[in-house]
């Protein structure tokens, strides 16, 4: 399909690496992960998305975000234009979190890419 794929994450890089080593994932599967001390900055903060956006040469319009954290990623990725999923792999309803656009596996996001 062409895609970019990021990933975005609150550890740091060193743990995220162990972390998808421990899953089995190759780090070579994302075009760039970022970690809390990528920028020095942690998730909702703008800077932290607009990093990721400017290394992946694409707009925020253009962009799907997926995370499981209404604060840090779903508001944080909409706050600076990208279209957000919260993915909610077990039935949890936070307050004031009604209007959000969720899904409950990653399956599901080939609903939103055209």
């Amino acid at each position: 399909m062409d895609l970019k794929l990021g990933l975005i994450s609150t550890a740091y890089e060193e743990d995220i690496d162990a972390i998808l080593e421990k899953a089995g994932l190759a780090k070579g599967l994302f075009d760039i992960v970022v970690g809390a001390n990528t920028v020095k900055k942690e998730k909702p903060h703008p800077d932290v998305f607009r990093h990721a956006l400017g290394k992946l040469s694409v707009r925020p319009e253009e962009t799907l975000f997926v995370g499981d954290h209404v604060d840090n990623d779903y508001k944080g990725a909409k706050a600076v234009g990208i279209h957000a999923l919260l993915i909610e792999r077990e039935y949890r309803s936070p307050d004031n979190a009604s209007d959000l656009e969720r899904i409950r596996s990653l399956q599901e996001i080939f609903k939103f890419i055209d």
